[in-house]
């Protein structure tokens, strides 16, 4: 297939397939050819540890999971700060940070721009504002030009105030990154103090100073309700001293590591993008095949950079397939490069354009004066 074979390809799947998929077997930094398993280490949830399937008779679980689908969203949107995607990201400045709108969880309606104004209007009462959060399934051109994000990992106007009505944006792009036929391991835990010191010898206090961290003078101490300096226990509550080896379910071995991530082509068609307030399908052909070009590079360009998801999960493809999916026909296959990616989304991004669609230039908000207080009351709070 052509660079430009592939641009037709996503022109041809944004009107009539149901998904754009991704699958790849993935193996650790750490292994080696002829290994039969795989050492990771899996996020660790509070209560729970792990999150697997139910465990079998052999003591193992048909699965793991290494990536949520949250996560590996948020690893996606990374990406959409740059300037292949051809949209200028919304930025808030706040408390001397410069945000993109792709780092702000709840995207177009996340509260730090809510909260946010320019040129002394509200977010949310500029023009720009209206457009965003007003847009809808039968008109969705404002987040199209503005903020694709929204459209592909979705974003719930949860702080409306809004009763009925309030604006929602299911999800189109999805993944989650899995370790098949795992068994979980025990990991002992245990640091030893170079200089030995024994954790009953502090006889001290909390500080109030964070850079002490503890006092042995009362009158700089923390003080408890009844105004008592709060005492230092033990040695390990200030850094000192061993800690002993206690142990855990911490990582797992796994026979295989499969990245699978979708994105949802009949949901996308849910969706109308008008022109000068005029629908067609020409432009709504237009807006899907953007949106299309701009998944498929953005699951690309993640997977060829290298997951490095967090320590022991440092991961790498060693194959990956890229199909389109449509009902009773078999998956077409998409041989994806670094150059035809590119160019498919550059082309969709052409097309969109001749076909009206105008993508955003920079657009900045700055904090309010009620959240630059919020945020100054926050941080005398965490001294």
């Amino acid at each position: 297939m052509s660079l430009d074979g592939l641009y037709e390809a996503l022109l041809s799947a944004a009107d009539n397939a149901s998904a754009i998929t991704l699958r790849a077997n993935l193996i650790p930094a750490n292994a080696v050819p002829g290994d039969e398993k795989f050492f990771v280490l899996p996020p660790t949830y509070a209560e729970i540890g792990h999150l697997a399937s139910h465990v079998r008779e052999d003591g193992t679980h048909e699965y793991i999971l290494i990536e949520s689908p949250q996560s590996w969203a948020n690893r996606l949107e990374e990406l959409l700060d740059r300037p292949e995607v051809g949209v200028a990201p919304i930025q808030v400045h706040a408390a001397g940070h410069t945000l993109s709108i792709n780092q702000l969880p709840h995207r177009v309606f996340d509260a730090l721009l809510r909260d946010s104004e320019q040129d002394g209007q509200a977010f949310r009462e500029t023009s720009l504002g209206q457009s965003l959060t007003q847009a809808r399934a039968d008109n969705a051109t404002a987040l199209l030009q503005n903020a694709p994000g929204t459209l592909l990992f979705g974003a719930w106007d949860s702080f409306s105030g809004a009763r009925m009505g309030a604006a929602k944006w299911p999800a189109a792009l999805s993944g989650q990154i899995m370790g098949f036929d795992a068994l979980q391991t025990k990991k002992a835990g245990i640091r030893m103090d170079p200089l030995n010191i024994a954790k009953d010898a502090v006889e001290g206090f909390k500080s109030e100073s964070r850079a002490e961290g503890w006092t042995t003078e009362a009158d700089k101490a923390v003080k408890d309700g009844g105004g008592k300096p709060v005492p230092v226990a033990k040695a390990s509550e200030i850094g000192h001293g061993h800690i002993l080896a206690e142990l855990a379910t911490k990582g797992a071995w796994v026979s295989r590591i499969e990245l699978r991530s979708s994105l949802s082509l009949t949901r996308l068609r849910r969706y109308h993008f008008p022109v000068d307030g005029k629908v067609s399908e020409a432009a709504d052909l237009a807006a899907r095949t953007y949106l299309a070009a701009l998944a498929l590079w953005l699951m690309y360009t993640r997977m060829m950079a290298g997951l490095e998801l967090r320590a022991g999960a440092e991961l790498d493809a060693t194959e990956a397939s890229f199909m389109v999916r449509a009902p009773l026909q078999s998956d077409m296959m998409l041989p994806v490069n670094a150059g035809s990616v590119t160019q498919a989304l550059a082309q969709a991004a052409e097309q969109a354009r001749i076909a009206g669609f105008k993508f955003a230039g920079p657009a900045a908000f700055n904090a309010s004066e009620r959240l630059k207080k919020l945020i100054e009351t926050s941080e005398s709070l965490n001294q």
